[in-house]
């Protein structure tokens, strides 16, 4: 997964000549000659090297980021089960229930890198699962306007209406 959502957000930025590999156990990252090891380090690496603001512009904003690249790298990306990959739903959807994006209101390169992890799932999902995860559909639809996002990645339908009311019996 590391690999792939490298690979996403070197296109995203724009970035052409990025060469992504393994050395040894870590992912490796060489963008204009200079070669950072693991996920975070190197994800980091593409957005200095081409669109700085995309860390945060506060340093709240960075940390954040930092932590939730970390979580794709450490729980999100390594899930054995799928009680763990929903338990980190459930994580996600509560961090998103008071702001619009991972880390405060603009987006930053975490947005994009869990959009293009989840992107596969979510595609999938019924609108009684996209109902469950209601912050992270929310998140999620409004990220489906960025322009890039919207014209590489498959658009995913929403319903403004509630169909479920978690009961299992609907309306």
């Amino acid at each position: 997964m590391e690999k792939k959502v490298l690979t996403e957000t070197a296109k995203y930025l724009g970035l052409g000549k990025v060469k992504i590999g393994t050395d040894e156990t870590k992912i490796t990252v060489e963008v204009g000659g200079k070669k950072t090891a693991g996920f975070v380090c190197g994800l980091l690496s593409l957005v200095r090297k081409e669109k700085a603001t995309l860390e945060g512009s506060t340093f709240l904003e960075k940390s954040l980021t930092h932590n939730w690249l970390t979580y794709c790298a450490t729980d999100l990306f390594h899930c054995p089960t799928y009680e763990a990959f929903y338990s980190c739903l459930k994580h996600i959807d509560r961090q998103l229930a008071n702001r619009a994006f991972f880390c405060g209101n603009l987006l930053t390169i975490a947005d994009v890198a869990v959009f293009v992890a989840l992107h596969p799932f979510i595609i999938n999902w019924s609108f009684q699962q996209k109902e469950q995860h209601v912050n992270i559909s929310r998140w999620f639809d409004s990220m489906q306007s960025d322009t890039y996002l919207s014209k590489t990645y498959s658009n995913v339908k929403f319903s403004r209406t509630l169909l479920y009311d978690g009961t299992g019996r609907g309306h």
